[in-house]
C-alpha cells in the first residue's frame, strides 16, 4: 500500500520559522539600540524624553532625576569695597582757609576739610610768594601766608 503523506504543518514552514526567527531578531535589535539611544540620551542632557503618547497626554511634567539631586548654584563672591572713614574737620584746616579767604586765594566755604580748592589756593598764594607750587603747606609756605596776612598781600593790588 501506497500511502502518501503530507508533512505536518511544523515541518511544511520551514522558512515562516526562520522569517519569524528573523523578525524577532530585528525587533530586539531595534528595541536594544532604542535602548542604548535612550541611555545616551538620558546620560548626556540628564532628563529622560518624553514618549510621544505622553507628551501628548501630559498635564503635570515629570521629575527629572537632576531634580532629586539638584545643587544650589554658586553665587559669585564680590569683594568688599574698602569703607573709607568720613574725614573729620580740622581746625587748622578751618583757619587756613579763612586766612587764605581774607587774602582772597579761597573763596568757598569754610569747611575745615582739605578739599582741592583748599589745595589750588595754597599753590596760588606759593606762586605769588615766588615758592614752588606743591600745594601743601610747609614752613616757607606758612611763612609767606604770615607775612601776606601782616603786610598785605601787594601781588593781589594788581
Amino acid at each position: 500500500m501506497n500511502v502518501t503523506t503530507t508533512p505536518a504543518p511544523a515541518h511544511r514552514a520551514p522558512e515562516e520559522k526562520k522569517t519569524g526567527r528573523t523578525v524577532a531578531i530585528a525587533v530586539a535589535s531595534v528595541l536594544a539600540a532604542a535602548g542604548i539611544a535612550t541611555g545616551l540620551v538620558f546620560g548626556l542632557s540628564g532628563t529622560a524624553p518624553t514618549p510621544p503618547a505622553e507628551a501628548a497626554s501630559a498635564s503635570v511634567p515629570m521629575p527629572t532625576p537632576a531634580a532629586h539631586h539638584s545643587v544650589a548654584p554658586i553665587e559669585p563672591v564680590t569683594p568688599a569695597k574698602p569703607v573709607t572713614p568720613p574725614v573729620a574737620p580740622s581746625a587748622a584746616i578751618r583757619t587756613l582757609q579763612q586766612e587764605l579767604g581774607q587774602l582772597n586765594y579761597y573763596e568757598r566755604p569754610v569747611t575745615g576739610i582739605m578739599n582741592a580748592q583748599t589745595t589750588q589756593a595754597i599753590t596760588y598764594l606759593q606762586r605769588d610768594a615766588h615758592l614752588p607750587q606743591t600745594g601743601t603747606m610747609n614752613t616757607q609756605t606758612e611763612a609767606a601766608l604770615a607775612h601776606f596776612l601782616a603786610t598785605g598781600n601787594n601781588q593781589m593790588a594788581g
